[in-house]
């Protein structure tokens, strides 16, 4: 099994040197960057189609959606938590990268 093990570290090695990666950890790094920018890519336009589909901020839309008393409105109620979802994880992963960004410099 060590043969094996020692066979896998040196295909990675390879692998990642033609890549032109100098080590697991700089591709571990690119990786994780390339990770994070398509997550915040994903949430941005998740969060522009509520925007546009409501054309109002989510601030002012969650206002909106708040301030109605007695009467049910189900699907801005359920694309209120979409976008509000949405917007807490393009929070996170921009926080995610920069911390990404900031340990490697």
């Amino acid at each position: 099994m060590e043969s094996l093990n020692l066979d896998l570290n040196q295909v990675i090695t390879h692998t990642l040197a033609e890549g032109g990666f100098a080590s697991e950890k700089e591709a571990t790094r690119e990786v994780s960057l390339m990770v994070a920018l398509t997550k915040i890519s994903r949430y941005e336009r998740e969060c522009a189609k509520f925007k546009k589909k409501y054309g109002q901020s989510f601030q002012e839309f969650q206002r909106k959606v708040n301030s109605v008393v007695g009467a049910e409105a189900f699907e801005e109620e359920n694309d209120l938590m979409d976008w509000e979802f949405a917007e807490d994880a393009l929070a996170l992963w921009q926080k995610r990268l920069g911390v990404l960004k900031n340990a490697y410099r």
